[in-house]
């Protein structure tokens, strides 16, 4: 085989994969339940619908970061490091910048 068709060899994964659970020894209700939530997660990405989201302050010690998630009224704020980023509370959609001030 020349240089040229060994650059070009795609290896091919198998099309079919197999259905397991996520976690050893699932039952078949904990396995049911699993993929209704997959399937309505599905719908609700394809109908553009914003995902569920609470407040939450998390510090990430492995990258040295502080995380904020504030949910008021009209907006979510995201804060990283002291960074708002502010989302439309009903559409999701991305909306703007600005800085914490404490």
């Amino acid at each position: 085989m020349s240089s040229i068709a060994k650059e070009r060899a795609v290896i091919r994964f198998p099309v079919e994969r197999s259905q397991r659970p996520a976690r050893g020894n699932a039952t078949a209700a904990e396995i049911a339940k699993g993929r209704f939530k997959q399937w309505l997660a599905k719908i609700l990405n394809r109908a553009r619908m914003p995902g569920a989201i609470r407040p939450m302050d998390f510090e990430d010690r492995l990258a040295g970061q502080h995380l904020t998630v504030m949910v008021g009224e009209l907006f979510v704020c995201i804060t990283v490091n002291g960074r708002d980023y502010y989302f439309d509370r009903i559409t999701g959609r991305f909306d703007g910048t600005g800085a914490s001030t404490g």
